[in-house]
């Protein structure tokens, strides 16, 4: 071993002493004053430290800076301090040292129940309990599904610089959705749990989306992001964050651009508190006769009762599509009343909402879409496959492909359609509502088949995308 690889090994062997020193100054910190930190139930209170908080977390916050420098190491706020923090008050690291049970019986009564899976579930490492204390601002942005979510500042005491957090009310779904992410993803977004003391709701605290959902960015700026290097990208990040969860055997059963978030450059596919057994998905829905979603994102199968993995990939067609074409699906109010008034006049095209080719788009990604949403599931590519072929043609296209100028007149052609049906609508029904997830009984789910005039060939995926190249 030479020279310098013995200064790097002593650089890492000093660098992990300095972070357990810190680890068990902080320790004895949050057993000085566990009310701060939410702990009360699981760390006695110690009267003799209650006061000066502020001052003894200053003191230490100084005192491990100092342990940095006298080492000649670069001390890193986020990672030598902000990041320590949270492990020591993850649930993992608190089970250790005062034993699961423990942890668990000490949880507030409303969320002891998603403690204790959480633990089952392995997601331990990553989630920890939130004081409600630590919450301000908090501003109501929205409902996904039967759930409110609320933005909010969070102000840990050992942390000056507040982060903006989402806190999501959970119902009964929320275990489904915990055991859900543990298999198929790690929990970037979610990252542990809260209750509310005015009104004792249970909250999922979650990492605060930098640019809000798919829909929202396409609303913003539908000329904004017309690179296709950009856009396949984005769609084999959903098709393997879809090829995951298939992997472990699960269906999403609510896929649509709401529940696409962006965050830091990265999309995620959130919500899954519908997800379901794929092996079970069929018999739930044949079962209960009812479907939760989204129209034009629900697959025409689900209406016979039948909900598989490739439902999802028509979910995800449907979005493909929207990608290039940019337009966004209202209410099922005022959807169905845009293809009431094409139905009147014998003329599909007339349907502002109608899925159709995209002018300038290249053949290969009409392909993808075309494939995606085929009327009969087995002609749509499973994910894993739709992963292969998208790794492929996104690793042969240049750095940068702006689309082609049709593209932009069709998008500014079908906003018009759009914006001028909405307003009719307006004026004679009342005002255009936001478009949710809804649960409809089979018998009632609208059938939205008709608004699809792409041509399909029925045949399998492999076959309709041999070829394909990403040549413009």
């Amino acid at each position: 071993m030479d020279d310098q690889e013995l200064e790097l090994l002593y650089t890492q062997q000093l660098n992990e002493e300095l972070l357990h020193q810190t680890r068990q100054a902080i320790t004895r910190l949050i057993e000085q004053v566990p009310l701060e930190f939410g702990l009360e139930n699981l760390i006695p209170i110690n009267p003799a430290f209650i006061n000066n908080v502020p001052e003894k977390l200053a003191s230490l916050y100084q005192e491990v800076c100092e342990y940095y420098n006298s080492n000649a190491i670069a001390f890193d706020h986020a990672w030598h301090w902000c990041f320590v923090w949270r492990q020591q008050l993850s649930y993992k690291l608190l089970a250790a040292k005062y034993g699961t049970e423990q942890v668990i019986n000490a949880a507030n009564p409303r969320a002891k129940k998603a403690v204790k899976q959480i633990f089952l579930e392995d997601l331990d490492n990553y989630m920890q309990w939130f004081p409600w204390t630590w919450f301000s601002n908090m501003q109501f942005i929205g409902a996904g599904g039967f759930s409110a979510v609320y933005s909010a500042t969070m102000s840990p005491p050992y942390d000056v610089q507040p982060t903006q957090v989402a806190l999501k009310i959970v119902d009964e779904k929320l275990l489904n959705e915990i055991s859900v992410q543990s298999k198929a993803f790690l929990p970037l977004l979610f990252q542990g749990l809260t209750v509310c003391e005015s009104t004792g709701d249970l909250m999922m605290v979650m990492k605060m989306s930098n640019d809000g959902n798919i829909e929202q960015h396409m609303s913003q700026l539908p000329l904004g992001d017309l690179d296709l290097k950009t856009i396949t990208g984005t769609i084999l990040r959903l098709a393997q964050n879809l090829a995951d969860l298939h992997k472990v055997g699960m269906c999403h059963r609510n896929v649509h651009p709401r529940n696409i978030m962006c965050t830091d450059s990265d999309y995620f596919l959130v919500d899954y508190r519908y997800a379901t057994p794929s092996k079970e998905s069929s018999s739930v829905t044949a079962l209960t006769k009812a479907v939760y979603g989204r129209l034009p994102y629900i697959a025409p199968e689900v209406r016979r009762g039948v909900y598989t993995e490739k439902s999802d990939i028509y979910s995800l067609g449907v979005i493909i599509w929207q990608l290039v074409s940019k337009v966004i699906f209202p209410s099922p109010d005022v959807l169905l009343d845009g293809a009431a008034s094409s139905s009147s006049s014998k003329d599909p095209s007339d349907n502002p909402y109608r899925i159709d080719h995209v002018s300038g788009v290249p053949e290969w990604y009409q392909k993808l879409y075309v494939c995606c949403l085929e009327p009969r599931p087995e002609n749509r590519p499973d994910a894993a496959e739709l992963c292969l072929v998208l790794q492929a043609i996104h690793d042969k296209l240049d750095y940068s492909v702006p689309l082609n100028r049709r593209v932009t007149e069709y998008i500014v052609a079908r906003r018009a359609e759009v914006a001028d049906h909405q307003r009719t609508y307006s004026k004679i029904k009342g005002i255009v509502s936001a478009s949710n997830s809804r649960l409809y009984t089979l018998a009632n789910l609208p059938s939205t088949e008709h608004f699809i005039t792409l041509q399909f060939r029925h045949i399998p995926f492999a076959n309709a995308m041999a070829h394909a190249s990403p040549i413009l």
